[in-house]
């Protein structure tokens, strides 16, 4: 097997790995590409409606991506790269808020901007975890706005 990149985001998995040597401790040839410090987090400002997605559209040059289930899977069923089912896991997830913030209940984030990464499986997943306390966004004044990372509403 050639050398292959790894380029590691915001999911702990890639992390752990590295820093307890199980890639090389399997003898793979890899370079651990870490850009999301390197670069400040600016590597995540690309601006409205760009995700995962279109960085595997464009070409991403990372062999092995931690990119959500969901994204992989379209991606894949485009053509741009596989999916290996067995490498991800269901976790727990939730919205997390400042400790003195007035939001108690889903219900409590009508109108209130909600940050997710564009297209992947928290924007997804959090707009359908909220739908069942509050509308649709634009319904009403009890609707709230997914936002993606960059500010701009999905």
């Amino acid at each position: 097997m050639s050398r292959f990149v790894i380029q590691p985001h915001f999911r702990l998995q890639e992390w752990v790995a590295e820093e307890k040597g199980y890639f090389a401790a399997e003898g793979l040839d890899y370079l651990f590409q870490e850009q999301v410090q390197a670069t400040d987090g600016k590597i995540h400002d690309q601006g409205a409606r760009v995700g995962a997605y279109q960085s595997l559209e464009a070409g991403r040059s990372s062999d092995v991506s931690c990119a959500c289930h969901w994204t992989v899977n379209v991606a894949a069923s485009s053509g741009h790269g596989k999916l290996y089912a067995g490498a991800y896991s269901v976790a727990p997830a939730g919205v997390f808020v400042p400790a003195d913030s007035p939001v108690r209940d889903p219900a409590d984030l009508a109108g209130v901007p909600i940050s997710v990464g564009y297209q992947s499986g928290s924007h997804y997943s959090s707009l359908q975890a909220l739908e069942q306390y509050l509308p649709a966004s634009g319904s009403s004044s009890r609707s709230t706005t997914a936002c993606c990372s960059s500010g701009w509403s999905c």
